[in-house]
């Protein structure tokens, strides 16, 4: 079993968003911990962020296409490692095959947390 969980780009100096990112800094808290107790089990749980795409949250001025980063999301759903607590970039497997992109996920060792 895998969740994901999805983590925003950085928001600066954006209160208006202060509730979006105070969700999802508490989601990628508990998902970090969490994966502390599932390592090494048939549970995954793992991180991934999405960069700043063209969505309606994003805007038409973010660099990143939806599409580029759907191997990046998906990779989350498919690594069967018993590996918990990374951090996925999906900007680090654009232009990748779902494949390709799992097994390079696979070869990452988790990231320290940082909030």
């Amino acid at each position: 079993m895998e969740e994901c969980s999805i983590r925003q780009a950085e928001i600066k100096n954006e209160p208006e968003q202060a509730g979006y990112s105070a969700s999802k800094a508490a989601l990628d808290k508990f998902t970090k911990d969490l994966a502390s107790r599932l390592d090494g089990t048939d549970v995954l749980i793992n991180l991934t962020d999405q960069g700043w795409c063209r969505t309606e949250l994003g805007g038409p001025q973010a660099p990143n296409a939806v599409e580029s980063v759907i191997p990046g999301i998906a990779v989350c759903a498919f690594v069967d490692d018993k590996r918990s607590g990374r951090f996925f970039h999906a900007q680090n497997f654009t232009g990748m095959s779902l494949e390709e992109a799992v097994a390079k996920a696979e070869t990452m060792e988790a990231n320290p947390y940082v909030i």
